[in-house]
């Protein structure tokens, strides 16, 4: 019977939303997470018969019944967060597009919209997983107060020799934006890698060529909107009921039939 099979894709559909809306609820205070979109799409028609009419007379509706749904693709929504004063001055937030570049120990090239940065033994700026930003910031021993402008030119002051502070330029802070940032390959631990759905990473200056600024003691939030989620929750959870209500009554149908010969 068709409705078995109609109604367990649409169980399978809904329940594929109720674990990413699950996945979004439980990042809703994961810093620049971004939150993830169901597509779905219907499945194969099957043409059941066709009206027979006169020559001459004009075609009616094709007699089609489809076979049910399916999860088409998740789509990433690159929208900005809301941003948190943190008062910190490793904090550094994108207000528009663009990604914090970092670098592995083995030298691979990750992205980020988490802008919670600390400083390691050397003085590198540094994620909580220990990647290096890059291009590199190092900052200098005896730094008094690290500072980032909007463009991204990062300096420090420090205590000179003779005593009077000092104001050292430390380099410029890179971002990257890409083609299409939906098509990113989540890492997990707030990173992104670069895939062929997304492009090549382009990178310059913070401002230019599209990119956002940096505002500095700053965290971008996550763009879940929890009574989004909850509606959606409630509307999957429906849909879900009443697909397996069709396989119920699929069932009943068929035990009436199968009853008939006895």
């Amino acid at each position: 019977m068709r409705a078995l099979s109609t109604a367990a894709s649409g169980m399978r559909a809904y329940q594929t939303k109720i674990d990413n809306i699950a996945n979004n609820l439980a990042n809703t205070n994961t810093t620049g997470f971004k939150k993830v979109r169901e597509n779905f799409e219907d499945l194969v028609y099957q043409n059941v018969g066709s009206r027979g009419r006169s020559e001459g007379a004009a075609a009616g509706n094709p007699m089609q019944v489809g076979s049910g749904v399916r999860l088409a693709s998740l789509s990433r929504d690159t929208s900005v967060g809301a941003g948190m004063a943190t008062n910190n001055a490793y904090d550094m937030m994108i207000d528009r597009d663009g990604y914090f570049v970092v670098e592995t120990a083995g030298g691979e090239e990750l992205y980020t919209r988490d802008g919670h940065f600390q400083v390691d033994a050397e003085g590198n700026l540094i994620t909580a997983a220990g990647h290096r930003l890059a291009p590199g910031l190092t900052l200098p021993e005896g730094t008094l107060e690290f500072t980032v402008a909007p463009d991204g030119t990062a300096s420090a002051s420090v205590l000179g020799s003779s005593g009077a502070t000092e104001i050292r330029e430390l380099g410029q802070i890179e971002l990257a934006r890409f083609g299409n940032a939906s098509g990113l390959s989540a890492m997990g631990g707030n990173y992104f890698r670069s895939t062929e759905a997304s492009g090549e990473a382009v990178k310059g200056a913070p401002g230019e060529e599209g990119m956002g600024q940096i505002q500095q003691g700053m965290l971008e939030g996550s763009n879940v909107d929890v009574a989004e989620e909850l509606v959606g929750m409630i509307t999957a959870q429906r849909s879900y009921e009443l697909s397996s209500k069709v396989i119920q009554a699929a069932d009943e149908m068929m035990s009436t039939a199968v009853n008939l010969r006895r």
